[in-house]
């Protein structure tokens, strides 16, 4: 019997159907992203954008830092069980949907869109490019301040309070921990389990993202950090492997620099502030990225050091625009893998 499960599991996750709906939802969402930007500022994915809508002014008020650890730990998973459930009902009203009005199959690949982000992030991260460019030469002007918002909204950071170098780490890091929560997370627990497991993936990732503050949060945080860690383990190795072999297509990026940063002790992320993507984009690029900021709640998120130490943490546009070129060749050798295990499963298929 467990011969035959895993036979069907990894027939299931294989399948031709998950991988084409999953392939249409990656070119969806990266036309759509760079179609309308971010929405209300925020490049995270549409499932996020909607339950913080929902249940963020909540989220904040129950911050109150003056209660007992017990109480905020108490909290937070309330916190963490309010989005799930509203993340199920979502996923059942779309699942209703799906069933009843297919579209010649269009439905589910428009609605696993909804937890994956592409264009949005893109066209956040060239305005904040052109923005900081700009700045520099003219003063930040009406369209800068749109841009810095979008970068500040998607990474609950208060860019106010650090200098060009660092709005530019936090753009930098934006793309490694995107890349991992918002590309491969969702798409690897829908070819594990399909739109129910996608959806409610998405849900616990908007929680943490919501209150963990990269681990720094009181009590709040911890619980929806932790129950998103144990879902997300396997797709940040996933996305660092993505992530360092597009070093290697990057120019002055390097996919050796990567794998050392990997295989060494010292310079890496703790997984609640990026872990091994972030670690695998600041080795890669020889930059050093992180550093305390303040989020948008006015907390200090004393954020380590990520990268070699003789790296510069001192990083200018050029860096940003290196960093935004291999978060898209990364998404772009995600998307030919698939097409590669689509292109074997078929000719698999027609052999037998």
């Amino acid at each position: 019997m467990l011969i035959d499960f895993l036979n069907s599991l990894i027939a299931q996750v294989f399948s031709v159907e998950r991988i084409e709906i999953a392939m249409i939802a990656m070119v969806l969402s990266a036309l759509l992203g760079l179609l309308l930007g971010p929405i209300s500022g925020n490049a995270n994915p549409l499932l996020w954008v909607l339950l913080d809508k929902v249940g963020g002014g909540f989220s904040r008020k129950i911050y109150n830092v003056e209660r007992s650890l017990s109480s905020l730990r108490f909290r937070g998973l309330v916190l963490l069980g309010f989005y799930i459930c509203l993340t199920l009902i979502v996923s059942i009203f779309v699942g209703s949907i799906n069933d009843h009005i297919p579209f010649s199959g269009f439905t589910e690949p428009f609605f696993l869109s909804f937890v994956i982000s592409a264009g949005a992030p893109w066209s956040a991260l060239i305005r904040l490019h052109h923005a900081i460019q700009a700045e520099s030469h003219k003063g930040k002007s009406k369209t800068g301040r749109g841009s810095y918002f979008d970068m500040a909204v998607s990474t609950r950071t208060n860019l106010n309070t650090t200098d060009n170098h660092g709005i530019i780490r936090v753009g930098i890091g934006f793309i490694a921990t995107h890349f991992d929560k918002a590309v491969v997370a969702p798409l690897f627990w829908y070819m594990i389990a399909g739109l129910p497991a996608a959806y409610l993936y998405a849900g616990i990732a908007a929680a943490r993202w919501g209150v963990s503050k990269d681990g720094f949060s009181k009590g709040v945080g911890h619980i929806p950090l932790e129950f998103e860690k144990l879902w997300g383990m396997i797709p940040q190795i996933l996305s660092a492997i993505f992530l360092s072999t597009a070093a290697a297509f990057t120019p002055k990026a390097a996919m050796s620099r990567a794998v050392m940063g990997v295989c060494t002790s010292q310079g890496t992320a703790p997984y609640a502030q990026g872990g091994l993507p972030l670690t695998v984009l600041a080795w890669g690029l020889g930059v050093s990225l992180g550093g305390p900021v303040e989020d948008r709640d006015g907390s200090v998120l004393k954020r380590a050091w990520v990268g070699d130490k003789k790296n510069t943490a001192r990083v200018e546009t050029q860096h940003l625009r290196r960093a935004i070129y291999l978060g898209i060749i990364a998404y772009i050798l995600l998307f030919a893998t698939l097409s590669g295990v689509l292109m074997v499963r078929e000719i698999s298929r027609l052999s037998f």
